[in-house]
């Protein structure tokens, strides 16, 4: 697995906080969650703190007592809190502790960072880290007056801060600019597309479910496997194969993948890559069978309403590795998905129902423009 130097081998006490009575099961789920994210990128977890309270610590998230004792571990070289941290907090934690101080947000930033291969993605990932600094940088003042300023100004540290800031909303107004040109681009394929008579179908799912497993089962497309997360962070777009006729107008597509707590940082940044979802015909939910997919719909629903994708767009929801579970979850997964499609992506089991169903929905699709065009007048005739 491809790893971020800068914390291959870095020793990470991983932290989180749960509610004393309120239930917990998604406090730790979420844990566990970040746990894999740290390991992704190389990091080693040699500490866990699950700490019980009802609300964080306003001023060091995890109380300044158990700053203090991590602060005497010298076998700590990061704490990473499993939440977003407020700017105070993560300098109230850097100064006690004498460690660099992460947080989830950050974390996930770093991970797609890590996978960017494209330009558009890189400058994506670069504007959600900008923006993520910048969210941070007034929690700084202290900080950043160590660093020196300009005399006869307020401050030291203000002045720092100040150009500090000015020099990132310089860069984000240069990011932007460019990735609208990028949108402009995907824009004219797109309708290229629409005209050819091609509709699109958008894979969306939890990372690391099998997206690009299945994208290149239906479409042949040469794809990046891995079992890591976040593997894919542009849009890859394949044809459905193995059919004639209309069918072959039917284009299967794959983009980033979701997780619980996304950044909205992130969400913002890579609005553009996320359009190939707002202006699919339709979707095809990609449910993990093995883990918990009642938190991954709702997760799905929650961030393609975040991006504003029409509830009334057509989905076929995918469960796929049902070769890891008993047909006992598959039979409860059934009863609550009853029009679902149960796969296995690694097995090849359940293809031909998955793309019988692609082709009834485009079919659909299809007889419903016909029917709206066909109630149009022309403009001739107006």
């Amino acid at each position: 697995m491809e790893i971020d130097e800068r914390y291959e081998g870095k020793k990470f006490c991983a932290a989180t906080i749960i509610p004393k009575i309120k239930p917990r099961s998604e406090k730790i789920e979420s844990f566990e969650e970040f746990k894999e994210l740290i390991k992704n990128l190389g990091g080693e977890i040699v500490k866990e703190i699950i700490q019980k309270r009802d609300k964080p610590d306003p001023g060091f998230f995890i109380g300044k007592g158990k700053a203090k004792e991590i602060a005497e571990k010298n076998s700590i070289d990061i704490l990473a809190i499993d939440d977003i941290l407020k700017p105070n907090q993560i300098s109230n934690l850097r100064e006690i502790t004498k460690k660099e101080v992460v947080d989830r947000e950050y974390i996930i930033i770093k991970i797609f960072a890590e996978r960017a291969t494209t330009r558009e993605g890189k400058l994506q990932v670069e504007l959600a880290e900008l923006k993520y600094r910048l969210a941070k940088i007034f929690g700084m003042g202290k900080e950043m007056s160590q660093l020196g300023g300009i005399p006869g100004t307020r401050g030291p540290g203000e002045t720092k801060t100040e150009e500090l800031r000015r020099h990132i909303f310089a860069r984000i107004r240069a990011i932007e600019k460019e990735l609208e040109e990028i949108k402009k681009t995907r824009k004219i394929h797109r309708e290229r597309r629409k005209k050819q008579g091609f509709l699109t179908l958008s894979l969306v799912g939890y990372t690391n479910v099998g997206k690009s497993t299945i994208l290149h089962a239906l479409s042949g497309e040469d794809v990046q496997i891995k079992n890591q997360l976040f593997t894919t962070l542009e849009t890859r777009v394949g044809t459905l194969k193995g059919f004639s006729g209309e069918d072959d107008k039917i284009l299967i597509s794959d983009t980033v993948g979701f997780i619980r707590n996304l950044p909205h940082s992130l969400v913002s940044a890579f609005r553009s890559t996320l359009e190939e979802i707002v202006f699919s015909d339709a979707l095809i939910f990609v449910l993990d069978i093995s883990k918990d997919y009642e938190k991954q719909f709702s997760t799905i629903r929650s961030v393609l309403q975040e991006i504003s994708v029409d509830e009334q767009k057509p989905r076929i929801i995918v469960f796929n590795k049902i070769d890891l579970v008993s047909k006992e979850r598959i039979f409860q997964a059934q009863q609550k998905f009853q029009d679902a499609i149960f796969i296995s992506a690694l097995k090849k089991i359940g293809f031909e129902e998955l793309k019988e169903r692609i082709i009834k929905i485009g079919e659909e699709i299809r007889r419903q423009s016909q029917s709206e065009n066909s109630g149009k007048i022309p403009k001739s005739a107006i």
